[in-house]
């Protein structure tokens, strides 16, 4: 009771706002319904066959633009949780062509040790973990990042992947052998990322792996 009280007194003094055009909405963590449509994809961006050998679908949630793109700029640059209610109410309405359940482990790309230190967190695990748990799935994870890559930032699409090539492993006494996997990612801009995690999925006996990413301008 007090703390709907205290919900409703805050929202009163300090009303939310859509992440996108600012306009007031209801509640925090709530997108104004033109900007939620404009900014939901739910598309497929496995179309390159170098990517797709390795891992199909890729499943983006929104587009990398407006407002989507300030908060993952926030969240991974500047910490900025409050960020996240915003972010999660994308992930909630993700509308997937596949089974969930069906996984047997739902997995984060791993950040680089030397980077997560620095950082503090993963951002792949603020935007997904809390989704994961809602759904009762097997987050796990199970990959390690080895090499201390550059940033992909202003390398091209050959550069991307050469930067990535051999930059993941799996970890000791850990078994995929005809696993279904998901991987999760923040951004997807080439797919190289994705597909180096995939690779070691692969190498590894997994027989299927599918991704799932928040954001993404490809193929636009």
């Amino acid at each position: 009771m007090l703390n709907s009280i205290y919900q409703a007194i805050t929202q009163f003094l300090f009303p939310s706002r859509c992440p996108s055009c600012h306009c007031y909405v209801e509640k925090e963590g709530q997108w104004c319904h033109s900007c939620l449509l404009e900014i939901m994809r739910n598309k497929n961006l496995a179309y390159d066959i170098a990517v797709r050998q390795y891992i199909s679908p890729i499943i983006t949630i929104g587009k990398y633009d407006k407002g989507l793109k300030d908060l993952i700029h926030e969240l991974k640059y500047k910490n900025d949780f409050s960020t996240l209610p915003y972010i999660h109410t994308l992930v909630n309405n993700v509308d997937m062509p596949w089974q969930i359940s069906d996984f047997d482990f739902i997995i984060p790309v791993p950040l680089h040790e030397a980077k997560l230190k620095k950082r503090g967190f993963n951002q792949v695990d603020k935007i997904f973990k809390p989704w994961a748990k809602t759904h009762n799935l097997p987050y796990t994870d199970i990959l390690i990042r080895t090499k201390n890559t550059k940033s992909q930032f202003q390398l091209n699409s050959t550069e991307r992947n050469q930067n990535l090539q051999d930059a993941f492993i799996l970890k000791d006494n850990i078994s995929v052998k005809n696993c279904k996997c998901l991987l999760l990612d923040d951004i997807f801009t080439t797919g190289s990322t994705l597909k180096n995690c995939a690779k070691t999925l692969k190498e590894n006996g997994a027989i299927k792996v599918c991704g799932l990413v928040l954001a993404s301008n490809a193929d636009d």
